[in-house]
């Protein structure tokens, strides 16, 4: 019994939590931790006067990251290369290639202003319509059609007349509420048959090319040139304003061309194309409208034995010949013209002259860019008629 008392008294001794341990000494002294050192805060002041100087701004370095150097910043009009190696401009080489000799350019009076200095501009609606008025005639003596008189004095009027639903100024709050209207009929960019929401993003994207178009410029893309963007923009809100309308092109003859160029192209090559293309589509509204004569006709011409050989007037043709349209892009500038498929001598007449090189004129070009596009629109929609009514008498007529 004593060995198991001996062995009890052990093992508590072993786990009882009264046991105590001997210290022991150890040969050096260990250090104690330092302490952190706490920082003096000197008390600032909360007023914004005094958080705006303590802000360190630094210009951007030119090591930037990759992200940065996708996205780099616009630039200004003075940082752009737009001259060729002699000093001339691209707009005036654009001019005097495509111009003819009384030239018009209904861009030609617009100017960027301040908010205020726009805001409080004096301006009488009867002095610009008698303004507007001779500036017509003039054109029409020019031989100017009605139909590109039109729109060049719409493209000239932009910022003086409503273009937008008002239902659009707060998806543009960037414009002045002069360019919006409660009335629909008196908005000129507007959808056919859409909705408001696709017709906002279409115009949205086309008001963000300009940023686009200059950019391309630093990054140097091959595939994202200038003129490919500028010729991308259009054809995209084209193809909105087609669909919108119920026009598309796979079905009704386009009113609008374009043809882009690199800015080393020659302005007479870009015109020969523009030319070669606006050609064909005259040839093919002058073939849907011609007036083809009756086989009793014919035969009525054979018993006479003579035939006219008068050239085509327009009473030969069932509907009146439309004006097409085209847009000419060398590098960022880009061109209006006409061509009056009437004309006995095919030819192109500028209708105005834009440079998406300009940041402080993106809105107003891109306006341009809509007010053209919209006109060739409607333009489509009322010749809709006329060439379904041709459609149905080619198939309906087996021998047409």
């Amino acid at each position: 019994m004593a060995f198991l008392r001996n062995i009890s008294d052990r093992f508590w001794g072993y786990i009882s939590p009264r046991k105590t341990q001997q210290r022991r000494d150890k040969p050096f002294k260990a250090l104690p931790t330092p302490c952190k050192p706490v920082p003096k805060l000197n008390p600032r002041s909360m007023s914004p006067a005094a958080r705006v100087n303590s802000w360190h701004l630094t210009t951007p370095s030119a090591s930037a990251g990759a992200g940065e150097r996708n996205h780099p910043l616009t630039p200004t009009s003075l940082e752009r290369p737009y001259t060729d190696f002699e000093g001339d401009t691209l707009i005036d080489e654009l001019i005097d290639g495509i111009s003819d000799d009384e030239a018009f350019d209904a861009n030609e009076e617009t100017i960027v202003v301040d908010e205020d200095k726009y805001e409080a501009k004096d301006y009488d609606p009867e002095t610009e319509r008698r303004r507007r008025d001779k500036q017509g005639k003039e054109l029409q003596a020019a031989g100017w059609s009605k139909d590109a008189i039109f729109l060049f004095q719409k493209l000239g009027m932009r910022g003086f007349e409503p273009l937008m639903p008002e239902a659009w100024a707060m998806d543009f709050v960037m414009m002045p509420p002069t360019l919006f209207t409660s009335n629909l009929d008196r908005a000129f960019i507007k959808p056919a048959h859409g909705n408001n929401f696709r017709a906002t993003k279409a115009l949205k994207t086309l008001l963000e090319l300009g940023a686009r178009v200059r950019d391309s410029i630093i990054t140097k893309s091959l595939q994202r040139t200038p003129e490919e963007l500028i010729r991308r923009g259009i054809s995209a809100y084209n193809r909105w304003a087609t669909t919108d309308g119920k026009v598309d092109a796979s079905s009704n003859i386009p009113m609008l061309a374009i043809e882009a160029g690199h800015k080393d192209t020659p302005t007479s090559v870009l015109q020969e194309n523009m030319l070669r293309k606006l050609g064909n589509t005259a040839s093919r509204f002058r073939d849907t409208f011609r007036i083809r004569p009756s086989v009793e006709r014919d035969e009525e011409g054979d018993e006479n034995g003579s035939q006219s050989e008068d050239p085509p007037s327009e009473e030969e043709f069932s509907h009146e010949l439309p004006t097409i349209y085209g847009v000419i892009v060398s590098h960022t500038v880009m061109g209006f013209v006409s061509y009056d498929t009437k004309a006995e001598t095919p030819f192109l007449r500028t209708v105005a002259i834009f440079d998406y090189g300009q940041g402080d004129y993106d809105v107003w070009n891109s306006l341009a860019v809509a007010i053209l596009v919209i006109h060739c629109r409607n333009k489509m929609m009322e010749l809709k008629g006329a060439l379904s009514e041709f459609s149905s008498a080619v198939e309906s007529d087996p021998d047409a």
